[in-house]
């Protein structure tokens, strides 16, 4: 990262979102924000759901690496059974917080390789059913948005689909609204059969300028 794109990056998330090569907006406005700094400067990304301290990569030469650790907050709406949670809120604390009104997400099977939930997501752990909802950043910054608290018909791009096991290679996903069911009546849940790998297909329509790396994080 030259010094040109640090202190504009610092403008943006703050000292505090900045750590090395890392860096860590707040919010999903300041997210939006820095994708878009990085693609009017074609700074490649690569996508974490781990702090700094944790997301065991490098980045491309020239390239930074984006950690939503701190878009984190969760929201359990136990009356309509869904449950809206950061990328970077742990999968842990996703299962304690529905646990309390004796709630589980919907095919989320007992342990997961991933340990956030963008990571989860990104790497096609759950299946699409566990999903209602997805929000995302593209590589302009431009945020995107489909489903939520309830299920909707789909027109056009399934885009919770697509970004389901995209690997962060095609969007920046922000936040995801999961499925909730009772605790005690609970549906059987089965592992994953391996993550779902992206669709490279979509990228050009994603992600023109192909900004987006892989990220190794859980």
């Amino acid at each position: 990262m030259n010094d040109e794109l640090l202190k504009e990056l610092t403008e943006i998330v703050g000292p505090d979102g900045i750590t090395g090569d890392v860096v860590s907006p707040a919010d999903e406005a300041s997210l939006a924000v820095v994708a878009g700094v990085c693609h009017q400067h074609g700074v490649p990304i690569s996508v974490t759901s781990s702090p700094p301290a944790n997301h065991g990569g490098a980045p491309e030469r020239g390239g930074i690496i984006l950690s939503v650790h701190r878009l984190a907050d969760i929201q359990v709406a136990a009356a309509g059974l869904t449950v809206r949670a950061g990328a970077g809120a742990t999968v842990a604390r996703v299962r304690s917080a529905v646990a309390e009104p004796k709630l589980v997400v919907v095919g989320l099977g007992a342990e997961t390789g991933s340990a956030h939930v963008g990571t989860l997501v990104a790497r096609g752990e759950v299946p699409r059913r566990s999903m209602s909802g997805v929000e995302a950043v593209l590589s302009n910054g431009d945020a995107v948005k489909a489903g939520g608290a309830a299920l909707k018909d789909v027109v056009g791009y399934d885009l919770i689909a697509v970004l389901l096991g995209s690997a962060g290679r095609l969007a920046v996903i922000s936040a995801v609204t999961f499925r909730l069911e009772p605790a005690a009546g609970r549906t059987a849940t089965s592992k994953p059969p391996g993550a779902r790998s992206w669709q490279p297909g979509l990228q050009g329509a994603f992600d023109p300028k192909g900004l987006l790396r892989s990220g190794a994080s859980r």
